[in-house]
C-alpha cells in the first residue's frame, strides 16, 4: 500500500479547519450581534418579526383612528440608549385621543390639512399595541416599505416592539418570512 505523506498532511489540515471554523461560524452566525428592531407576540413571547437597524434609523407607525376614521402617523427612531424616541405625530383631525396641546420644546404646525406635533422626544423602552380589529389597519412603515401587523401576529393580539441585539440567524429568518 503506497502512502503520500503530503496528501495525508493536506487532509489533515482540512479536516483541522473544517473542525475549528464550522464551531465558530455557527456561532458567528446565532451570536446576537445586530440591532433590530422586533416584534414579539404579547402573550407567548415568541419573536414574529425582526428587521436591522441602526442607531437614529426611523420607522413609523400608521393607523386610522377608531373614533375620527381619519389616519395617524406615529413617527419614532432609534437613540445611544437603544430606546424608541417618538418624534413626531400626524393626524387630521382633533378629537378623543389626540394631542390638543404642545409641551415645552415640541413645535406645531398644519400643513396640507394635517396637524404635526414634532420633536416629542418621548423615550420608551417598547411599544405594547393592540392590533386592531375593525378599522385601525396598523402598518409598520421601515426602510421605505409597509409591512400590516395583521401579516406578523393576528388582529385582536397584542405584540410588542422593542429594539436588541439579535443574530445574523434571526435576522435572515425575518427577512425571508417577509420580503426584504
Amino acid at each position: 500500500m503506497y502512502f503520500d505523506l503530503p496528501s495525508a498532511i493536506i487532509h489533515m489540515k482540512i479536516k483541522v479547519a473544517f473542525t475549528i471554523l464550522f464551531p465558530l461560524l455557527i456561532l458567528f452566525l446565532a451570536w446576537p450581534t445586530q440591532l433590530a428592531l422586533t416584534i414579539t407576540d404579547g402573550k407567548s413571547g415568541q419573536q414574529r418579526f425582526a428587521v436591522p437597524m441602526e442607531l437614529e434609523d426611523s420607522f413609523g407607525i400608521e393607523f386610522v383612528h377608531s373614533i375620527h376614521k381619519t389616519p395617524v402617523i406615529e413617527e419614532y427612531y432609534i437613540d445611544e440608549q437603544l430606546d424608541i424616541v417618538l418624534d413626531q405625530v400626524i393626524y387630521e383631525s382633533y378629537g378623543v385621543g389626540m394631542p390638543s396641546t404642545i409641551e415645552p420644546g415640541q413645535t406645531y404646525k398644519q400643513e396640507n390639512g394635517k396637524y404635526i406635533i414634532s420633536n416629542i422626544q418621548r423615550r420608551l423602552k417598547f411599544i405594547d399595541l393592540a392590533i386592531g380589529q375593525m378599522v385601525a389597519n396598523h402598518q409598520l412603515k421601515i426602510h421605505n416599505r409597509k409591512v400590516p401587523f395583521s401579516q406578523i401576529n393576528p388582529p385582536g393580539s397584542w405584540v410588542r416592539i422593542q429594539v436588541k441585539n439579535v443574530s445574523l440567524l434571526t435576522i435572515w429568518k425575518g427577512e425571508w418570512e417577509y420580503g426584504k
